[in-house]
């Protein structure tokens, strides 16, 4: 039978795991950057992070369906440049997005510029 203590470290190790997961960019390659231009396909502005799925096409002329997230929309809305809100980006808008892709080589990034097709700079460098 398990001690109190022992039940206790062993639900609190599950929650600790669970939560060094799923803080940070560990699925992405911080150490890359890809930049493409695409249609916006959703736009979600919701907990616990931004999500955006867009459209690009591929080397092979396919179409391809991306997606990326960002940080928590709070943190977006208070940035000093752009105040992010959920009506920021339109489906079938045309963007400029770059970001760490994914490790897996999935089409997926952890987004770190989003240019408007009017030049407007949402995020980045």
């Amino acid at each position: 039978m398990l001690s109190l203590r022992s039940l206790l470290a062993t639900i609190l190790s599950l929650f600790m795991s669970v939560a060094v997961a799923h803080h940070g960019a560990a699925a992405y390659d911080l150490s890359r950057t890809v930049l493409f231009t695409g249609r916006v396909t959703d736009f979600q502005f919701i907990n616990p992070h931004v999500l955006i799925y867009w459209e690009v096409e591929g080397k092979d002329g396919n179409v391809v369906q991306w997606s990326g997230e960002l940080t928590s929309p709070n943190r977006l809305a208070r940035l000093e440049a752009v105040k992010w809100h959920i009506e920021i980006l339109k489906r079938n808008e045309m963007i400029e997005i770059g970001g760490s892709p994914a490790k897996n080589g999935a089409p997926a990034m952890w987004i770190t510029r989003v240019i408007k097709a009017n030049g407007a700079k949402l995020i980045g460098d």
